[in-house]
């Protein structure tokens, strides 16, 4: 549906500008270059690369007549690090998304974001998430010295999240039809939940917890706060403060159909470690933040390397191929205090083979 206001206000050319510079052959044939990259070796990329000029122009037509519609997703399981179901986008349909979100949404979505959201931005992350945890627990360290932390998980996020919800924080965001349009049917193509695996879903998500952003930092008044998909962390120097903040956290959850993990939601003091992707936090009584490698992630680590040379002893992979995987987690392991643990793990490297 068109919007309801005259012309004079800018609103119809508004959404034609949208709708071309999203589907314009340079935005789409952009897109596609950056989907391609690191899975050229999947034969379905590959054949589409191979003849983009086409399929872009077979894209772009379909977009602006209005015959374009979401292809059949592929739908399979990770097992790390806890089991995961992936709802797989086809290459046509990702190209697609990656124009949408280039050249609209993630501009116009994350105008309202808080600065602590750190997930699926450019130039945040991971890495970017871990520093700025550092950096509360530094200048909460400053002022108070000890205090409390709530550490909060969302159960099942993705796959909990109603339709209705995604298309309320989405609508709220976005401001313009033809780009709404889109997303909800992007949202409503899903059988159950938002899936994970959709460059849109990401943005999605991000966007149904806004409000809750907003409303720790806001009416809560926690300074101290980080947030990176559905995991979050609140420090305060009142224990009793960070309950009563539990409580009204989960009445917020409640509202649009989500519910705290009561298993990883907890309170703990600042003087114990607090895990956060990947890596644990100590807080030390001089104000350091001595970050490492959780032990779990490490095992894990030496078991894939071990099976990584069993498959070369076979002939199933390329020496360079391991070397390239090792490579990369100690560069991984370098954003932590893990200097001896590095030269550890290299010597066990090369007592593998």
């Amino acid at each position: 549906m068109p919007f309801t206001r005259e012309d004079k206000y800018g609103y119809t050319q508004y959404m034609d500008e949208v709708k071309e510079k999203v589907c314009s052959f340079d935005a789409l044939y952009r897109a596609m270059l950056k989907c391609r990259k690191n899975v050229m070796w999947k034969d379905s990329v590959a054949g589409y690369v191979k003849n983009g000029l086409v399929n872009i122009a077979k894209l772009r037509r379909s977009l602006l007549d209005g015959t374009y519609d979401i292809d059949k997703y592929t739908i399979f399981y990770v097992y790390e690090p806890k089991k995961r179901r992936i709802v797989s986008t086809r290459i046509k349909d990702r190209v697609f998304q990656r124009s949408l979100c280039d050249n609209y949404l993630t501009e116009q979505v994350g105008k309202s974001f808080i600065y602590d959201n750190c997930a699926c931005q450019e130039g945040k992350g991971t890495d970017f998430a871990r520093e700025r945890l550092k950096c509360h627990l530094q200048r909460f360290w400053r002022k108070h010295r000890t205090g409390y932390i709530l550490k909060c998980d969302i159960s099942d996020y993705f796959g909990s999240t109603r339709h209705d919800v995604a298309i309320a924080a989405m609508r709220k965001r976005i401001d313009n039809n033809w780009a709404m349009c889109e997303v909800e049917r992007i949202i409503n193509s899903f059988d159950v939940g938002i899936g994970l695996g959709s460059q849109v879903s990401q943005l999605i998500e991000l966007a149904v917890l806004d409000d809750l952003d907003h409303f720790v930092k806001e009416t809560l008044k926690i300074r101290h706060y980080i947030r990176y998909m559905d995991d979050f962390i609140l420090i305060h120097e009142d224990k009793a403060y960070l309950i009563y903040c539990w409580k009204k956290i989960e009445e917020q959850l409640a509202g649009i159909g989500l519910s705290l993990s009561t298993k990883k939601t907890q309170i703990f003091p600042t003087t114990q470690p607090v895990k956060f992707l990947g890596f644990s936090f100590r807080l030390t009584q001089t104000g350091k933040v001595v970050m490492r490698i959780l032990p779990k992630k490490l095992k894990h680590e030496k078991r894939k390397l071990k099976r990584q040379a069993a498959r070369v002893r076979r002939g199933l992979m390329a020496k360079e191929e391991v070397d390239a995987c090792f490579a990369s987690w100690a560069a991984h392991a370098k954003h932590g205090d893990s200097y001896r643990l590095i030269n550890r793990m290299k010597q066990y490297y090369e007592r593998l083979w």
